[in-house]
């Protein structure tokens, strides 16, 4: 039994794009670090720390997180989860749990969704 992910969806292009926003000016640093309390602590407790820099900051206080979602997962929904908790998750549903990865600065609260995939148990 292992954990798999399908259709997933990329959105490091718009990233991309907010991040050039940033650098021309068209949007304050404010709009983009704005990572809230949850985040953050979600980030440090079921995240991975990254090695890259902070495109914002550049701090080396970079963080993956993940966070399911789904009708059928009750309080669960709208959680950060490790690998091996959305594996179990998923092995316990019969319906799709959609992961966001989320990527979070801890010093400058830089965030930004990664992907959204369904994750799934083959």
């Amino acid at each position: 039994m292992s954990l798999v992910y399908r259709h997933v969806v990329s959105h490091r292009w718009e990233r991309a794009r907010t991040l050039r926003q940033l650098k021309a000016g068209h949007i304050r640093r404010e709009a983009v670090c704005d990572a809230d309390f949850l985040l953050r602590t979600a980030a440090a407790y079921h995240g991975y720390r990254v090695e890259r820099a902070c495109p914002v900051c550049g701090e080396e206080d970079l963080y993956e997180v993940r966070w399911i979602y789904g009708d059928k997962l009750g309080k669960r929904s709208g959680t950060a989860r490790q690998e091996d908790e959305i594996a179990r998750i998923a092995s316990e549903v019969d319906e799709p749990v959609t992961v966001h990865l989320v990527e979070v600065c801890r010093s400058c609260w830089w965030n930004h969704i990664l992907t959204a995939a369904v994750a799934g148990i083959e």
